[in-house]
């Protein structure tokens, strides 16, 4: 870990519920008095956990980590369904249902590849226009292709409660970049024969970053926090010591060195990350340059 007064690595926060992915974005920038803060994916206004954020230099690394896996704890309540699949929107169907000896077949079926259709009510983009500014104005909401998903463990935890022929419970899932947790819940619901939306979403983890490693909003305020510097944060990433290398590297120049990983992290003697390269047939070739100056 960083030093958080360093200004370059990546923000682990636990991002609470009622704020938006850019609301957590616009609080950082304020309180670190930077411009450069982004997001490794978005999370929904009403989920809470992992967001991962990327301060000065360690926006430019981001996109390495997008498409990390992501794991979430997420309650399901079945037999009532509402626009926007979750407990903040309006009622719109009611379906009677009390046989879930279904249930965790239905549950291994999406385990692996799945097919699926986004939300209405997201933030994906059509025609220039996010999904849920059609959805909220009451205008036909485009029809968006399904997208492939792969979906690792899904699993229960603990019973199924009922109350005024409603079931909840809470369940767990380890999904690739582009899941959607809200989605998941009402396709499950229909292969059981119901409907369903979720009442609660918290992101538990983000690629190799746990919850257990976040900061909140508070500690922030409080200046206590550290950032994941750059070359840690790409740890699954080889490493090519490029002390030797440093003026060419600083350059952007090809490198004759033979790697197998598609992607590598070039450090100086301190472990300072310089560079990523890109795997070529002949050797490597700058894809993202962080010395000083660059």
């Amino acid at each position: 870990m960083q030093r958080g007064d360093s200004m370059d690595g990546l923000l682990l926060l636990d991002k609470p519920t009622g704020m938006s992915s850019h609301d957590c974005v616009a609080f950082c920038r304020k309180r670190l008095k930077t411009k450069k803060v982004g997001h490794a994916g978005t999370l929904d206004v009403e989920a809470s956990g992992v967001l991962v954020l990327g301060i000065g230099k360690g926006t430019r690394i981001l996109r390495y980590l997008t498409a990390d896996t992501k794991a979430y704890r997420f309650g399901i309540t079945f037999n009532l369904t509402t626009d926007t699949l979750d407990h903040t929107g309006e009622t719109t169907e009611r379906k009677e249902c009390d046989d879930f000896s279904s249930l965790h077949e239905m549950m291994r079926s999406f385990e692996g590849e799945y097919l699926q259709t986004p939300p209405a009510y997201s933030a994906v983009k059509v025609k220039g226009k996010k999904l849920y500014e059609y959805a909220r104005k009451g205008e036909a909401v485009p029809d968006v292709p399904a997208r492939k998903i792969r979906v690792g463990t899904f699993s229960q935890v603990g019973a199924l409660e009922t109350d005024n022929g409603l079931y909840r419970g809470d369940f767990f899932v380890e999904g690739s970049k582009g899941l959607f947790v809200r989605k998941l819940a009402a396709d499950l619901a229909r292969k059981i024969g119901t409907v369903a939306h979720t009442h609660y979403i918290r992101r538990e983890r983000a690629g190799r970053f746990p919850i257990e490693e976040c900061h909140s909003l508070e500690m922030l305020e409080k200046g206590d926090f550290t950032l994941v510097g750059l070359a840690d944060a790409l740890a699954h990433m080889p490493k090519i010591e490029g002390e030797p290398y440093k003026d060419r590297i600083q350059n952007g120049q090809f490198l004759p060195v033979e790697v197998e990983a598609p992607r590598v992290r070039l450090v100086d003697a301190e472990g300072v990350l310089l560079a990523i390269y890109k795997k070529i047939p002949d050797g490597i070739r700058p894809e993202t340059v962080l010395m000083q100056g660059e």
